[in-house]
C-alpha cells in the first residue's frame, strides 16, 4: 500500500491534541500496531510491526478550541495520555543488544545506572519516558550513524531525570543525555530535556511546580536561553536563571559544572 493511502487513512482520524491511540495498520494489516499521536498540531504515526516500515508526520494544525485552551493553560494532558505499548522489536534486556554498539555508548556518556533499552530494528539506544512510574513513550538514539539521530516513540513531550529526592530545582536542557548528566552532577536536582529547542505549554505546565528554574541550553542556543527565561517568568513567576555554557551539558566541561552547581544552590 502506498504512503499516500496510509497518510489519507491517518489524516481522516479525528484526534485531540496530546492524545495517542492505536489502530490496525492499513498497510500490513497488523492488529493495533499503528501508533498515532497528535503533537503540536501534527499527526505522527508509526507501525510497530517489524516487517512494516510505514511512519510519517502530517501537519493538520490546531482547532480553534485547542488554540484557546493552549493560550489559557486549560489542557490537562495527564488525563489524555494513553500508556504506550512497547513494540516487540524494543528489547528491555541489553543482553540482546550488540555489545560493540551499546557498550561504547554507555561508557562514553556514563549511563551505567540509567534505564536503557534497545531497538533491534533501527539499532537505537532507547530511553523510556515515565510519568508516575508508567511508560508513556521513549526516545531513541541511533548507534550506527543513522538519520535521524534521535527518534521519538509514543508521547515524548519531555524527559526528566533525578538522582535522589527532587529538591524543587529543575535545569532545562535540550537532550536526554544532558538531562541525565545534570541529575548525576547535581544530586536531587531534576534535569529536564526539551527533546529539541522548542518550549511548549507541556514544558511550562510541568515546571510551574518547581521553586527554581535554570535554563541551560547548548551553546548555539544562547538567544533562546534568554527568550525562554522571559517566557518562563511570565508564565510561572518563578525565579529563573539563563545560564550560558561553554559546551553541551553532557560534555562535562569543568567550568560549566562549576557554574551549574552554583546556579542550582
Amino acid at each position: 500500500m502506498s504512503k499516500y493511502i496510509v497518510n489519507k487513512y491517518v489524516s481522516e482520524i479525528d484526534l485531540e491534541e496530546g492524545v495517542s491511540i492505536r489502530r490496525n495498520c492499513p498497510s500490513c494489516r497488523g492488529v493495533k500496531t499503528l501508533s498515532i499521536s497528535k503533537v503540536e498540531g501534527v499527526l505522527v504515526y508509526q507501525c510497530f510491526k517489524l516487517s512494516c516500515d510505514h511512519r510519517g508526520a502530517i501537519p493538520i494544525g490546531l482547532t480553534a478550541q485547542e488554540i484557546h485552551d493552549r493560550i489559557h493553560s486549560k489542557i490537562t494532558t495527564k488525563e489524555k495520555v494513553e500508556l504506550w505499548t512497547v513494540p516487540i522489536y524494543i528489547k528491555l534486556n541489553l543482553s540482546e543488544a550488540p555489545s560493540e554498539l551499546i557498550t561504547p555508548f554507555i561508557n562514553k556518556w556514563n549511563l551505567q545506572d540509567t534505564e536503557l533499552w534497545y531497538d533491534i530494528k533501527d539499532k537505537r539506544a532507547v530511553f523510556p519516558i515515565r510519568r508516575s512510574g508508567a511508560v508513556i513513550g521513549a526516545t531513541g538514539r541511533a548507534l550506527d550513524g543513522a538519520i535521524p539521530k534521535w527518534y521519538h516513540y509514543g508521547i515524548t513531550h519531555f524527559y526528566t531525570a533525578c538522582q535522589g529526592e527532587p529538591n524543587g530545582v529543575v535545569v532545562i536542557v535540550e537532550d536526554v543525555i544532558s538531562a541525565i548528566t545534570i541529575s548525576s552532577m547535581c544530586q536531587n536536582v531534576t534535569g529536564m530535556a526539551l527533546l529539541g529547542t522548542s518550549l511548549t505549554h507541556y514544558h511550562l505546565e510541568y515546571i510551574q511546580d518547581f521553586t527554581k528554574i535554570v535554563v541551560a541550553l547548548d551553546p548555539d542556543a544562547t538567544k533562546k536561553n534568554l527568550q525562554y527565561k522571559r517566557e518562563i517568568v511570565a508564565w510561572t513567576g518563578i525565579d529563573t536563571i539563563a545560564l550560558r555554557l561553554q559546551k553541551d551539558p553532557k560534555e562535562n566541561n569543568l567550568e560549566d559544572i562549576h557554574n551549574l552547581r552554583g546556579a542550582v544552590t
